[in-house]
């Protein structure tokens, strides 16, 4: 696979990350917070791995969107509007997907789409397929 292929894959599959989560907020009730939240995390990881590959970056195999996006802040600085974000973002790859449950409400699951969506768009504006 080309590696502009592989830079493009790694976006499609965060925006579909990013869609299923918006899908679920807009349109399962009760809303499945935590899963929301686990999708914004997959999302956010793919579009800052996409952004590390096409700077000919190699991709460590992480869910730490906190490492990824100071690796992308190396970069381009801008990337550090989302730190903050990124570094949030972890506990909801793990700790969403086992029996013990973390609390999440729906401001936080609302936010995370919204901040979700900003790092995609960022990505995709900076790398331009």
């Amino acid at each position: 696979m080309k590696e502009h292929d592989i830079v493009e894959e790694w976006l499609q599959i965060a925006y579909e990350d990013y869609d299923s989560a918006k899908f679920l907020f807009d349109n399962k009730h009760p809303k499945p917070l935590e899963i929301i939240c686990y999708h914004c995390q997959q999302s956010a990881e793919k579009s800052l791995k996409g952004f590390l590959c096409a700077n000919d970056i190699v991709v460590a195999k992480t869910h730490e969107t906190g490492v990824l996006c100071n690796q992308c802040i190396a970069i381009n600085e801008a990337f550090t509007k989302f730190l903050r974000t990124c570094e949030e973002l972890p506990i909801y790859a793990t700790e969403t997907r086992y029996p013990i449950r973390i609390e999440v409400d729906q401001a936080t699951a609302e936010r995370l789409l919204q901040e979700t969506l900003e790092i995609y768009k960022f990505v995709s504006e900076l790398i331009k397929l």
